[in-house]
């Protein structure tokens, strides 16, 4: 038996929520493993709910056993640790340790998050090949002063990594009980901050259509869905709003919504395209969904996102790999100093800024040649549906997972609890 502790903040409605809740699944698919849980928190996310009852009981089942062993001072020889999260709240405590991790959104990482991989991280696992490029493209030259000296700080060599994206999701919907009066309407769905840029999203939109009967439907707010989040939201988006005898409607839905709930937006008849104007993506949730769903999406041409956003599309007799998504351009530039964050999103590191006139053009090419996105739409969703099936990913994150263990290890794990059977051979 192989113990294996997952410290990974599980229980929340977040991203990294759900990227924990599909390394639990791949776990549940490996023989002889048993799973310890530390539930970390992520920011100021709530809990999730809307658990699947069988599942929610396995990981409490998990955690409590961790706290058993702890409240008893007996805590398990853990053979592997897997940390969900960021690197820089990686410490180790296991033999092997993986670090799960979407990255950051930027063109780089930060030092401390490449000196940690010399500090036991065994294997990184991101979900996309932008996430990882950051950890394989970034070097800096540390200067010591006293002897004027350079040294190189750059990934571990000996940490190998490797990407597993997220799977499909055959959600059941709840449709949401709201209506709206414009006959062609887009979605987003994003927390409100500068690198989603929903103000200027809102603001591009209402005045590309300004006399055009167009709706824009934004689900949104800064952290938790309180009635003062929800005041604040309004706050934040009514300036960018002000267009004199605008026809077109922008439509704020706020607080916690349901897993379902969420999904019935993109299937909605009455909710035609999804559109972010997004500086980058570690992964890019929701446009994920929205894809899969079989939705046309305008997006920023930068980042995770356009992994997902290509497949093999037959143009006259050829087919080739084609981007089906409206694309916008943009400039990489440096981030603003507002959202430097020590040891994260490090200062002079760049991220995509969308041009005002792509936007506005690629939001009406959209709303004019819907017919023709929605085709690239279909095959997109048919491309998705295959190679990220739900059994296929969580296969391959279990592999992932895995490979590469050292040899005492692997050999526990292919061990099996069955009963020695004596071989009797007669003469």
């Amino acid at each position: 038996m192989i113990n294996v502790l997952l410290e990974a903040p599980i229980l929340t409605q977040s991203g990294y929520g759900e990227h924990s809740r599909l390394v639990f699944r791949s776990l549940m698919k490996i023989d002889n493993v048993k799973v310890y849980i530390n539930p970390l928190e992520w920011g100021s996310t709530s809990w999730a709910s809307g658990f699947d009852p069988k599942e929610r009981e396995q990981i409490q089942n998990c955690i409590g056993d961790l706290m058993h062993a702890i409240s008893n001072k007996m805590e398990p020889n853990i053979d592997v640790q897997i940390h969900v999260g960021i690197l820089n709240e990686f410490e180790k405590r296991a033999p092997y340790s993986i670090c799960v991790t979407a990255g950051v959104e930027t063109d780089r990482v930060s030092a401390e998050w490449l000196i940690r991989t010399y500090k036991g991280v065994n294997k990184i696992i991101t979900p996309s090949e932008h996430a990882a490029s950051g950890f394989k493209n970034t070097s800096y030259t540390a200067i010591n002063q006293s002897t004027n000296s350079e040294t190189l700080i750059q990934c571990n060599p000996e940490t190998s990594i490797d990407v597993v994206p997220y799977p499909v999701k055959l959600q059941e919907t709840k449709n949401l009980d709201f209506h709206m009066d414009t006959d062609f309407n887009f979605l987003s769905v994003a927390l409100l901050g500068p690198r989603k840029n929903i103000e200027l999203m809102a603001k591009w939109f209402t005045e590309e259509f300004k006399d055009d009967n167009v709706g824009l439907i934004i689900k949104t707010g800064r952290s938790r869905g309180s009635i003062l989040d929800k005041e604040y939201t309004r706050t934040i988006l009514k300036p960018y709003l002000n267009v004199e005898n605008r026809k077109c409607k922008v439509y704020l839905l706020h607080g916690s919504i349901e897993e379902s709930e969420i999904h019935s937006l993109y299937k909605r008849e009455d909710i035609h395209a999804y559109v972010t104007a997004t500086s980058g993506e570690g992964f890019g949730l929701p446009v994920f969904e929205a894809a899969y769903s079989g939705m046309p999406i305008v997006a920023t041409d930068w980042s995770a996102h356009t992994e997902f956003l290509s497949a093999m599309y037959k143009e006259g007799n050829k087919k080739k790999e084609k981007k089906l998504f409206a694309k916008v351009d943009y400039e990489l530039q440096p981030i603003p100093p507002s959202v430097v964050w020590k040891d994260i999103l490090v200062e002079d590191s760049r991220w995509a800024v969308p041009k005002e006139n792509s936007f506005k053009k690629q939001l009406r090419n959209m709303y004019k040649n819907y017919g023709m996105y929605k085709k690239w739409a279909k095959v997109l969703q048919d491309n998705l549906l295959k190679t990220h099936e739900n059994d296929l990913i969580l296969e391959k994150m279990s592999k992932t997972i895995i490979k590469d263990l050292p040899p005492q290890i692997s050999f526990k794990l292919q061990s099996q609890d069955k009963e020695s059977q004596e071989v009797v051979v007669f003469q």
